[in-house]
This record gives structure tokens, sequence and C-alpha cells, in this order.
């Protein structure tokens, strides 16, 4: 599996891995791919996942949306393809996107509301919140 980073146009395979998430009724590469062609400035960061040259997961990180008391970032339009799933590609792609998170910000948000997800949040190191914008949260200490 090799990581990259997405500066210019969304990966050549992104449409099938947008057809997947679709397939699911997963509207996060949807948004992605809106946002992304409106302004991809708003990510601080968008990495693709690559295993056997397909793109296997996609994820980033813009500024948190909800005003806080400290600077935070959020980890945004996270998908990995199903037939990569458990095999280390989610969790790979979030460390990678922890690491460059927490080089400026101590606090790292998910806002994860199917029920697939808060699992995979939780055993990759977030903690579940309530009474907060966001479901999950990874606190640098």
């Amino acid at each position: 599996m090799q990581l990259v980073r997405i500066q210019d146009d969304l990966p050549e395979d992104f449409g099938r891995l947008r057809a997947a998430a679709d397939a699911e009724g997963f509207r996060a590469l949807a948004r992605l791919a809106a946002e992304w062609a409106q302004d991809r400035d708003a990510f601080v960061c968008l990495l693709g996942a690559m295993q056997d040259d397909r793109l296997a997961a996609i994820g980033g990180l813009t500024p948190e949306p909800e005003p806080q008391d400290q600077a935070a970032m959020r980890v945004r339009r996270l998908y990995v393809d199903p037939a990569a799933r458990r095999s280390g590609v989610g969790r790979t792609l979030v460390n990678a996107l922890l690491q460059e998170a927490l080089d400026s910000v101590s606090l790292v948000t998910i806002n994860a509301r199917d029920t697939l997800a808060p699992a995979f949040w939780t055993a990759v190191g977030f903690e579940r919140v309530t009474d907060l914008p966001w479901s999950h949260q990874f606190v640098a200490h």
C-alpha cells in the first residue's frame, strides 16, 4: 500500500470508489467531489491509499467547522473500498491523517453517524463523546 497526497485532480480511480460508496448509501465521496471542485483549499490535507494500483481509500482533514476554545481539525470524507476493509488500509490512512493534524493541533474530531463507523473510530484511538458537535475525538496528551 502507498499513501499519496492529493493536490490537483482527484485520482483517476476516484469514480470507481465513489460508485462503491454511492451503492452503499454513503454520500461522503459525492460531497468530496463537490467540495474539491469548489474549493480545494478547504482541505488542509487529502490523502489516498493505493493498493495494487487502485484507490483503496481516501480521506481528508479540514479545520473543525464548529467554534472551539482551541484549534482543532476534523477528519472528513473518509471511505474505504469494501474489498479493502479489514486489511489495515483504513487504520493506516487515519494514522497518517492524525500525524498530519497533530503537527498543528491537539484535538482531532470526526462525526460518525452510521452504524458501522463508530466501532472503527474507537478501534483507531478516538473516544466517543456526547453533547458535542462531533461523535468522536482524538486528544493528544
